[in-house]
């Protein structure tokens, strides 16, 4: 056998940067499981905390989370064809009730109930905070719906990092969207977003922090804010849950992880 016939090409086919949405930072590498479902392929770990999984077989996959401090994740995943740059996966990672929140961590937590009274599993929530001091953020320039996939900012209370959720909001209040950060680009003041901006934003737009989380069996959900935060945050979240939505506004205290009252869905 030739030196030809001895070598063996691998590829990089995906690779995934979890971080933990508290903290802002890649997780200890004992705390997580990562895998692609029904694929026999371990993946490597990177020098900046990622996951790489080489010569995946399939076009499609899941990609699966475990931990016993992170609610699961299960997310489904194209890859590219040949030739093409393999994706990069950034995965916000919720705290779990086991979670230890960090020390001076904002954040609150919240009991949904049904109308009986009962736990309510698997709710939708979508929160974000209102405030001078909690913005991330504004527009460097006007934007208009469907103008691609990139936002340029003046800074703002801190730096969005990538796989965070934000708000945009109007100066009366009145109009808001959500999108996620995917990454930075190679200029400082751009960063790439998960979907094109649907609106109409006029300069100086404010970006709000933002977190989405799902209530549990036992009907906790966890929100966690980083940060410089106020020292009064008002949390206005929408709870959803299959075609219906209700909305709340809570009040939580930087640098404390605060116990909300149970919410009883449709009770005022």
């Amino acid at each position: 056998m030739d030196r030809a016939e001895r070598t063996f090409v691998t590829r990089c086919s995906l690779a995934v940067r979890p971080f933990d949405i508290w903290t802002g930072k890649a997780p200890l590498p004992s705390s997580l499981s990562v895998s692609l479902e029904g694929i026999d392929r371990k993946p490597l770990r990177s020098s900046d905390g990622s996951y790489v999984f080489l010569d995946v077989p399939s076009e499609r996959c899941t990609l699966a989370i475990a931990s016993p401090v992170y609610r699961e994740v299960r997310e489904e995943i194209v890859l590219p064809a040949n030739g093409a740059s393999p994706p990069v996966i950034t995965v916000s990672l919720q705290p779990d009730r086991a979670y230890v929140p960090p020390a001076a961590g904002t954040g609150a937590i919240v009991e949904l109930r049904d109308a009986d009274g009962l736990p309510l599993q698997g709710a939708e929530i979508t929160a974000y905070l209102d405030d001078e001091m909690a913005v991330r953020g504004r527009l460097a320039e006007e934007r208009s719906g469907g103008d691609g996939q990139r936002l340029k900012i003046a800074p703002g209370h801190g730096r969005l990092a990538p796989g965070d959720a934000f708000v945009l909001k109007d100066r009366d209040g009145s109009e808001l969207e959500w999108n996620r950060v995917t990454d930075w680009t190679e200029q400082p003041t751009v960063m790439a977003l998960d979907r094109p901006i649907m609106g109409t934003w006029s300069r100086g737009t404010r970006l709000l922090p933002a977190v989405r989380a799902t209530s549990d069996a036992a009907g906790l959900a966890i929100l966690p804010f980083r940060g410089l935060l106020p020292a009064v945050c008002r949390i206005h979240a929408e709870i959803a849950m299959k075609d219906q939505r209700w909305r709340a506004v809570w009040q939580a205290e930087g640098g404390k992880v605060t116990r909300l009252p149970a919410f009883t869905v449709g009770v005022e």
